[in-house]
């Protein structure tokens, strides 16, 4: 899969979260995916030991990407490139076989022939990266009716753990992920607010940017991990890169 997206992100205070969604049904229908209106997400983000590509995103570097190993609840993993220009964003995505997580990543013998797969692995090679954080959150999420692509997803219980290994859990004990005081929201607050569209923003998302007063806050889920654990106290997995495959 390769999409390319305008994605608007915004930290929202707990009390527009129920008006905004009303907003939102006029327009779109709950995502068929999502039992009981949500599904779980756990992605294990890869960075330099230097941790680059965390600064690039806090210095809002106009082009900048992210490598992650994304799961959600089931066995299939995916890896994903997700590249960012200013306010476009496009993802490259393959998934892995049932199974072979992390198994292909230590055995270029089980490694997914698709050139996704072989780009992932070229940049993780040259950039020399380890994993870093693994992230997991609710998503509630909805798909607009009438554009060919749109998409509104309210991001709940934010919360971040070392990883260990390369693996990805989606269970298990995992700490709070809050930082109030970076936006000016009370600790209650923890949900992310996403809009995305394709080519341009549909007039019915203006309308409730502007309707809400939205603003945006820039908010990066990856660097609001790297924070709640301490980028002093980080302790990086051992380096176990597959020789070659790319």
């Amino acid at each position: 899969m390769k999409l390319e997206r305008y994605e608007l992100k915004y930290r929202i205070p707990l009390d527009l979260e129920a008006p905004i969604r009303e907003h939102v049904a006029r327009y779109c229908a709950i995502d068929p995916a999502a039992q009981a209106g949500r599904y779980r997400i756990a992605s294990l983000y890869l960075d330099t030991p230097d941790l680059r590509l965390y600064r690039e995103t806090l210095d809002r570097q106009a082009r900048r990407f992210k490598l992650r190993i994304r799961r959600y609840d089931g066995p299939a993993h995916y890896v994903e490139i997700k590249h960012r220009i200013k306010d476009v964003i496009a993802k490259q995505r393959v998934r892995v076989p049932d199974g072979q997580w992390p198994a292909c990543w230590h055995d270029p013998r089980l490694a997914v022939d698709h050139p996704t797969w072989h780009g992932f692995v070229a940049r993780a090679l040259r950039w020399g990266v380890q994993p870093t954080a693994v992230v997991r959150y609710e998503r509630e999420a909805w798909a607009g009716v009438a554009e060919e692509y749109s998409r509104v997803t309210f991001d709940h219980h934010l919360t971040v753990s070392r990883p260990t290994g390369w693996a990805v859990p989606i269970d298990g004990h995992f700490e709070p992920m809050d930082l109030p005081h970076r936006f000016g929201l009370g600790p209650e607050s923890g949900v992310v607010l996403e809009l995305k569209a394709l080519k341009s923003v549909p007039l019915w998302m203006r309308d409730l940017i502007r309707r809400f007063g939205l603003g945006r806050s820039g908010f990066s889920k990856y660097g609001a991990a790297v924070e709640t654990l301490s980028v002093d106290r980080l302790r990086w997995a051992p380096r176990t890169l597959p020789r070659s495959s790319a």
